[in-house]
């Protein structure tokens, strides 16, 4: 029912990020804390310019309880920006520039944030259409750094050299609010608490270990994936270096004095650019993967080629801060085929596999997962209802403890490792069959055929559920959807074979590097997967007039996929029918099972 990895002790109180920052500051000034454009900053230096900022924020109303919106451009000034809020003992709410400016209007009038820190056109042109009554601050401009030029941060109370020290900020307090998207298409805000980020600092710091050399930054703050980007390196006197891997894979120049990181963190999806990407991208130590479902062959494709990295596949929804739940794939050990584990709880954290009455389900048996523990945030921001509904009791724990439902399924391995079996929502019935997208997703990617691959449902004009394919071929070569659906015909049962294939150059990605589902185009729009070999005898003629009656198509090729063309059950008898009549023996489960007429009559 639980799972735990051993806890470390310690009787240090919590210290939250702007203490543990300071200490780093008065330990190395020196030494290289952020890096952007070939521009270092010391440690000394960044903690002086958040130190003014912050003086400037608490002229503005800014300090413990108030949330201040953080909308900048890609730049040193992102993670100034983050330290300098924390420093007043305020929370930050991170907006992505290029986010849609309906978003934007709703993240700022829900947090109802009173300042706004923006930087570059694109957030002005942004903030332009939104009318919050906020106060902005644009980094870089003359009136800004005029104020910031003439702040003594060591009077402030802000520096970490402050003979007196500003009271840092209180554990209950709200360090961030992130907005994630919500089932009613609302965006909802998820406050995290400083007691809750303490906790995975502290367990980021002790198991990657790699963050005290170098890490890239390169999402967008709005996902917190970037937590472990920015802080656990600031805390373990590590480098952060700023960069915009997308750029990079489209051909822009690495930059002046650019350094192979010790440390990255990345979705899935990130994986194949990577791969594409110059080696110099690549973490020489640790590699931590998270946001998204992990696939076997997705991660040994980049190992092949850095076997020496540790890899951590690690798993926690927004709600349960950042990452609560890991799994280790050791260097030099191969990871499975399939969906690699999500593993066991951290330190703090309790996992619960229960079913739709909230009974811990048998190790094996499949489960909705429950977190519980340090890490839980506070809830939603403004939503008291979906709080209620999201966090409940725990009845496992102390009196008065809380659990997380996340809507994702489990099943706990004879070995105690967790694996992820897809969310709630995404299971699908395909003629009658309840249907896990991921499970097809993990059979495609295990082809040599496919880089990249995703899944999804549509209708059909009958109103039957088709599974849509959306592949990207392994480096780039076009992918046979024929060759491609007899492999998957080996391991998957015929309703769980996508009935109609897309080839992508590449999948959608959201600015925080995952699937972006929304984004995939309708299977119309890519043309029609159809073959272009004809019948070549009697009986092959005759199956394909048969099946084009029956489905209404006008012209059926040999390697046409039933299902594809509109097939279905019912259809599928009526093949039958009518094809033993015309003297062909043929089954319903050839039909279905083997799904074009080559195929069908070579059996």
């Amino acid at each position: 029912m639980s799972s735990r990895m051993p806890s470390r002790p310690s009787t240090d109180a919590p210290r939250t990020v702007p203490e543990l920052f300071a200490e780093q500051v008065r330990a190395t000034p020196d030494a290289v804390a952020v890096v952007h454009d070939g521009r270092a900053s010391t440690y000394r230096q960044l903690d002086d310019r958040a130190a003014r900022l912050a003086g400037v924020l608490a002229d503005k109303g800014v300090g413990p309880g108030v949330l201040v919106a953080v909308m900048l451009d890609r730049s040193t000034d992102i993670v100034t920006t983050l330290l300098a809020v924390l420093k007043t003992g305020a929370g930050y709410v991170p907006i992505a520039v290029d986010d849609p400016a309906r978003r934007i209007a709703h993240v700022l009038a829900d947090s109802a944030a009173p300042i706004v820190v923006a930087s570059g056109e694109a957030a002005r042109t942004a903030l332009a259409g939104t009318d919050t009554g906020a106060c902005v601050v644009h980094l870089g401009s003359p009136e800004t750094e005029a104020l910031l030029d003439a702040r003594d941060p060591a009077g402030s109370g802000y520096s970490a050299f402050s003979p007196c020290a500003a009271p840092p900020p209180s554990n209950d307090g709200t360090a961030y609010v992130i907005y994630t998207s919500g089932s009613t298409g609302t965006p909802k805000g998820v406050v995290i608490d400083h007691a809750a980020l303490n906790v995975y600092l502290d367990h980021a710091r002790t198991h990657y270990p790699a963050t005290a050399g170098r890490t890239l930054l390169h999402s967008s703050v709005s996902f917190d994936l970037a937590v472990t980007s920015i802080f656990p390196p600031l805390i373990a006197g590590g480098s952060v270096e700023v960069v915009d891997l997308v750029s990079l894979a489209e051909g822009a120049a690495l930059p002046p004095g650019f350094r192979k990181p010790s440390f990255l963190k990345v979705t899935p999806s990130h994986l194949a650019l990577l791969r594409r990407l110059p080696d110099e991208c690549s973490p020489s130590e640790q590699l931590v993967i998270g946001g998204e479902a992990l696939l076997g062959a997705a991660l040994e494709a980049w190992r092949e080629a850095h076997p020496g990295v540790g890899v951590v596949n690690e798993y926690g929804p927004t709600e349960a801060t950042v990452g609560c739940c890991v799994y280790v794939v050791e260097p030099g050990r191969r990871s499975e085929p399939g969906a690699v584990p999500i593993g066991r709880a951290v330190e703090g954290t309790r996992l619960y596999v229960l079913d739709d009455a909230r009974r811990p389900v048998p190790d094996g048996g499949t489960g909705e997962l429950f977190i519980g523990g340090a890490q839980l945030a506070r809830g939603y921001l403004n939503r008291p209802a979906l709080t209620a509904e999201r966090f409940v009791e725990d009845p496992f724990g102390e009196p008065g403890a809380r659990m997380y439902r996340t809507g994702d399924l489990v099943r706990t391995r004879p070995d105690g490792e967790l694996e992820y079996l897809g969310r709630i929502d995404e299971q699908v019935k395909v003629n009658g069959y309840r249907v896990e997208l991921g499970e097809i997703e993990a059979a495609l990617v295990g082809s040599p055929l496919v880089e990249a691959a995703a899944v999804a449902p549509h209708p059909d004009d009958a109103g039957h559920t088709r599974l849509t394919a959306y592949v990207v071929g392994t480096a780039g070569a076009a992918v046979d959807a024929v060759e491609l659906r007899r492999l998957l015909a080996k391991t998957l049962p015929p309703y769980m074979v996508p009935a109609v294939f897309v080839p992508m150059a590449e999948l959608p990605l959201t600015a925080n590097g995952k699937l972006d589902r929304a984004a995939l185009p309708a299977p119309e729009a890519a043309g029609p997967d159809r073959s272009a070999a004809g019948p070549m005898t009697p009986e092959q003629e005759l199956l394909c007039r048969v099946i084009g009656e029956t489905v209404g198509a006008e012209e059926v090729g040999i390697d046409d996929d039933f299902l594809a063309l509109g097939g279905t059950s019912i259809a599928a008898a009526r093949v039958v029918t009518r094809a033993r009549k015309a003297g062909l023996p043929i089954s319903l489960m050839d039909v279905l099972r083997r799904r074009t007429v080559r195929d069908i009559l070579a059996g």
